[in-house]
């Protein structure tokens, strides 16, 4: 299977969208534009009203709150437990609840829209979880992907802080080394999830189409600012800088950029 030409994105500036004060990925330039395709794809794929929406994997609901806040009716699950007793704690909106619990906890036929994101980079079983969403969905409902390029700069530098967390007591030491760097992880309350996969847009394109899927549209996003994220994200900056590496991003292969977002359909 071929990927469509990528679509452009805009940048998303702290505080300029109204769903931005439901998330702490406002302070985060990537994971506000990684929030903002993903609300994007979901706004062409499914209207608000009568929309519904299941994030598999969910975290802390940094994804799944902003999107509940623009009226769709959400459900998000997570196997963490204490990732989900966070977010529902934060969460004021009544069309959105939380569940802890795997895939096998929600029916994804009753969803309009399914949201995984930065997931399949932690699944060892990455094929059966995506084949398994595909053989449930309906054949009018979305899949929105985002997945980090496995062999971008960023992922190889953190392939060590990986390593560590699949050996005892590995993820306390990364906790320490973050917490010396000043940076903060804003993805998940769980650090005992390292990543196992490592992706190219190849071998994307082929899982896709192994699981009956086919990309409807994607897009790619930022260069080297994500590794400035993951190490020093603690440490100031000019606010100039994210967003021209993003505005690079927008002109070099997509190959060459640090994570990607995916509209997919079934075949």
């Amino acid at each position: 299977m071929r990927m469509p030409l990528p679509a452009p994105v805009d940048y998303v500036a702290e505080n300029s969208r109204s769903y931005l004060q439901y998330t702490e990925f406002n302070k985060s330039p990537v994971h506000r534009v990684r929030l903002a395709c993903i609300i994007s794809m979901l706004e062409k794929s499914v209207a608000p009203a009568g929309g519904k929406v299941l994030e598999v994997g969910c975290g802390t609901g940094n994804i799944a709150i902003p999107i509940a806040s623009l009226g769709y009716e959400m459900t998000a699950c997570d196997i963490h437990a204490p990732s989900i007793g966070e977010a529902s704690g934060k969460n004021p909106f009544p069309n959105l609840k939380f569940l802890c619990g795997s895939l096998g906890a929600v029916n994804p036929a009753e969803y309009k829209a399914i949201v995984l994101t930065e997931v399949l980079e932690h699944v060892p079983a990455c094929r059966d979880m995506l084949a398994a969403i595909s053989g449930s969905m309906r054949s009018d409902a979305a899949l929105i992907v985002t997945v980090p390029n496995g062999w971008g700069v960023t992922e190889l530098m953190c392939r060590p802080s990986y390593a560590l967390k699949k050996i005892p007591g590995g993820s306390i030491l990364v906790k320490l080394v973050k917490a010396m760097l000043k940076t903060e992880d804003l993805t998940t309350g769980n650090l005992c999830t390292p990543h196992v996969n490592f992706f190219t847009l190849g071998r994307l394109a082929r899982l896709f189409d192994a699981c009956g899927m086919e990309v409807g549209s994607f897009s790619r996003c930022f260069c080297l600012w994500p590794l400035w994220e993951t190490f020093l994200s603690k440490r100031g900056c000019p606010a100039a800088w994210p967003e021209r590496d993003f505005q690079y991003s927008q002109r070099l292969p997509p190959g060459a950029c640090a994570f990607w977002a995916f509209a997919l359909r079934k075949k």
